[in-house]
């Protein structure tokens, strides 16, 4: 008889393990969900973004010990065709530190990535061009590892074409695009022979600066740029602390 009720007594205890196992379990869903839509809301709100953007918000690990502890150690947010600033793009940023509760964002840090089409790309240029402005017509195309643009310029009333390849990268913190080929109707030209055509085309070959990265908010720098899968895609580094007023706007500018 007692090893009946011993028996019956473990199997009680298994069951309350179970019982509470399954509660921890969903607990565990329904605070995940809670978290992810208020992270979706939070960003949301300071890009001020329309209810049809599409924000996908996933946090790492187990949620109730970060929840306790106060802080969330990784949260990935994926946001394609994201609009912001006059530009559009696929904007990818994983997070640490992401505070739980309260105001401090000391340790809140991570890094962002940005994809920008070749739409995006000419709307930069066009802002950025300086002397590129002597072209007319500007077509870019993003096949990577170079960009290829395809103008004109004018020669005695006539539009010659013009192609060259371009390769972004990082100078001193900036994202520059420098010409590193040119083309007139199949020719191959050096910044030599651009030099001594009939109008002054020399400042075509002079590298362009498309974003500064003096301009870009406290605590965020270029990390690395290149052309990947047709995209420029620009790797940022969000320092800890990089958000000082967490009420502030998280927009930011680099030209």
């Amino acid at each position: 008889m007692a090893r009946r009720r011993r028996f019956r007594g473990l199997i009680i205890a298994a069951l309350v393990l179970v019982l509470a196992g399954g509660a921890l379990i969903a607990a565990e869903a329904v605070l995940r969900g809670v978290v992810q839509d208020r992270v979706r809301g939070i960003v949301a709100d300071a890009l001020d973004l329309p209810e049809t953007q599409r924000i996908d918000v996933a946090v790492g690990g187990i949620v109730i010990p970060q929840l306790i502890a106060g802080r969330l150690d990784d949260v990935a947010i994926d946001a394609p065709d994201l609009a912001v600033a006059g530009l559009t793009g696929d904007a990818s940023v994983r997070l640490h530190g992401v505070p739980a509760r309260g105001d401090d964002t000391s340790a809140l840090g991570g890094d962002a990535r940005i994809g920008l089409d070749a739409g995006d790309v000419e709307t930069l240029l066009a802002a950025a061009s300086g002397s590129w402005g002597e072209l007319v017509d500007v077509e870019i195309a993003l096949p990577g590892p170079e960009a290829v643009l395809s103008g004109g310029f004018s020669v005695f009333g006539q539009t010659v074409p013009l192609e060259l390849d371009a390769v972004p990268s990082l100078d001193g913190g900036d994202v520059v695009v420098t010409p590193e080929a040119f083309r007139v109707g199949g020719l191959e030209l050096t910044a030599d022979d651009l030099a001594q055509a009939p109008v002054d085309l020399s400042g075509i070959s002079a590298p362009v600066t498309v974003c500064r990265g003096d301009a870009l908010p406290a605590g965020i720098s270029v990390a690395s740029v290149g052309i990947r899968a047709e995209h420029l895609a620009v790797e940022l580094r969000l320092d800890d602390g990089f958000v000082d007023d967490p009420a502030a706007p998280l927009e930011g500018g680099c030209a």
